[in-house]
């Protein structure tokens, strides 16, 4: 053959002898993206240099639209190195893998996808989540029940129902009962209970059948919204078609009747759930005996105690934590003891719930030392004291005047495993400032803004008190300044501490300039700014103005006649 033939020659190039004897010959990879093909060819040298010449526009492109042998493999690869991602919870450089598989033509795994929609959703980025279901959506994958309920989750947990709403219309897979229960818990827990309902006739006519969880939701929603007479309507519908109320159907109206306070409809229709094939548990009877103990039935709560052990329903560490905290209200702390003794005889063991009732009793009785006793018992046996527990012994300690100790128990805290809060500080500081030791208090005050503590108007409120008590008045009107310079509102207390150390200090009339800023930044005077007022007055020898101020205040009914009179002898 003559290798002059011209290269533009029309003569396509001769098959080999393996592409002639296989029907189905692999295409060039090489070929799809350089549009010839390079491969070394032994045959005659005129066949060598027709096969290198380029191919024709057309079939450079139908060479290219070609599946391609490694792009599965590729593919594979890159799904098992995105699993890697979500199970080590790079989250960010799994969805930019992602873009990057959608951009190759890649078809992602939907398992892994849909586990990177839920870490997304968990961290509160919905963007991120909804981002990764339309590459799905896009792709040659299909997203499947659960990767829709994953997001529908993820938009619910981040306050967007209604993108809930709008995905749960654009499924491309029939949603299930999760996916509806999902919305309902959503709408009804920001009040929209009547669009939850709409979604009940819309779940019904799509032939989605609502189960236990779906009613149960909506009994609750309803209860609080529009009464329990709508819930046992619900109730009723439930029943009729075939879904079975369970245990916590039952404990959600129960609750309702006790707060709409029909507590004896509520023992009946706790009495009447074995009649419907379902026995009461401890939580029914808990929320009937927290009823009964708020309203003072104590012997009925005693009954329905006695009635449940009979019928084997044990008693949990929270029904006695109802019971001893009731007792302690009463200042029956002998009886509460009992009952806290007898809890190991039912498998229960008190925790600090059980006993901070005791110690507040105690404390409330002025017997601290007792309470102190008791908070080593629950040490003793294995219940250690949280911070509740603390601050009801800083507070009586306080109140005592035994400040110093309780300053030692604050330091001791922290080797306690206990973390001091806001209103343990504020406890201590106000019992600092109240024994005029507010230098004390001021040290405080640094320790818990280094330990990330926010002081309140309430810590400030103390601290001037104290200073303007001390007669540092100067102090406290620059304490005042600073607290409206970091954004609060100085209350009551406040102007009241400033113009009590005013009046002191014989500057009555800088008392009144406080007194008119205060009435002109809203905040309303009490019975104690008059009294600070009146007897600052007669302090500086100007009893007669005070007595005019006083019967003034008191015909206007500003000042009590009781209290009148006190002042009235005091001038």
């Amino acid at each position: 053959m003559d290798l002059s033939t011209p290269l533009t020659s029309s003569q396509p190039p001769l098959p080999t002898t393996r592409a002639r004897n296989n029907p189905n010959p692999i295409p060039s990879v090489t070929v799809s993206f350089l549009g010839f093909d390079p491969r070394p060819d032994h045959s005659k040298p005129r066949a060598r240099v027709l096969r290198a010449r380029p191919l024709s526009p057309s079939a450079a492109a139908s060479a290219a639209a070609a599946p391609r042998p490694g792009l599965e493999f590729d593919g594979f690869k890159s799904n098992e190195r995105l699993r890697g991602l979500v199970r080590n919870g790079e989250l960010e450089e799994g969805l930019r893998l992602l873009e990057a598989m959608a951009r190759r033509g890649e078809a992602p795994d939907v398992v892994p996808c849909t586990s990177l929609i839920r870490g997304f959703c968990r961290a509160g980025r919905a963007a991120q989540a909804s981002r990764v279901l339309a590459i799905i959506e896009r792709s040659d994958a299909a997203p499947d029940v659960i990767t829709y309920n994953v997001m529908i989750a993820g938009y619910c947990k981040c306050g967007e129902a209604e993108s809930a709403l709008r995905l749960l219309g654009r499924m491309s897979v029939a949603p299930d009962v999760v996916t509806y229960n999902t919305i309902f818990q959503s709408l009804c827990e920001r009040g929209k209970l009547k669009k939850a309902l709409d979604l009940l006739d819309e779940m019904l006519k799509r032939g989605c059948a609502p189960d236990v969880f779906t009613y149960t939701i909506l009994i609750e929603a309803t209860c609080k919204e529009s009464g329990v007479g709508p819930a046992m309507q619900l109730l009723d519908e439930m029943r009729a078609k075939g879904c079975n109320p369970d245990v916590v159907t039952y404990n959600v109206l129960i609750n309702g009747i006790c707060k709409e306070g029909r507590l004896d409809e509520a023992i009946r229709f706790l009495n009447s759930m074995p009649s419907h094939g379902c026995n009461p548990n401890v939580i029914s009877h808990n929320i009937i005996l927290r009823s009964m103990c708020s309203t003072g039935r104590w012997m009925d709560a005693e009954k329905l105690f006695a009635d449940m052990v009979e019928k084997g329903c044990s008693p949990s560490v929270v029904t006695f934590n109802i019971l001893i905290n009731f007792l302690c209200r009463k200042g029956l702390l002998g009886r509460a003891i009992d009952v806290l003794e007898k809890m190991p005889e039912h498998g229960c063991t008190p925790n600090s719930l059980s006993y901070n009732p005791l110690l507040h009793g105690f404390c409330k009785e002025k017997k601290i030392d007792r309470a102190i006793e008791y908070v080593d018992v629950m040490v003793s046996r294995g219940c250690y004291p949280d911070i509740v527990t603390y601050n009801t012994l800083l507070t009586a300690l306080c109140k005592d005047g035994k400040v110093d100790v309780a300053v030692e128990m604050l330091n001791q805290l922290g080797s306690k495993g206990c973390t001091p809060v806001l209103i343990t500080y504020n406890t201590v500081i106000d019992g600092l400032s109240k024994v005029g030791n507010t230098e004390k208090a001021l040290e405080l005050l640094k320790e818990m803004v280094m330990k990330g503590l926010r002081p309140d108007i309430i810590t400030y409120a103390s601290l001037v008190a104290g200073l303007s008590r001390e007669g540092r008045i100067n102090e406290a009107i620059k304490m005042f300044y600073e607290v409206q310079e970091m954004g609060m509102r100085p209350n009551a207390i406040i102007y009241n501490s400033v113009m009590l150390g005013l009046c002191k200090a014989r500057q009555t009339d800088r008392a009144i300039e406080f007194f008119a800023h205060m009435v002109s930044r809203g905040c309303m005077p009490t019975e104690s700014t008059y009294t600070i007022l009146i007897e600052g007055l007669a302090y500086e020898g100007l009893s007669r103005e005070a007595l005019e101020l006083l019967g003034e205040l008191c015909s206007r009914g500003v000042v009590k006649k009781n209290s009148m009179q006190a002042m009235a002898n005091r001038i």
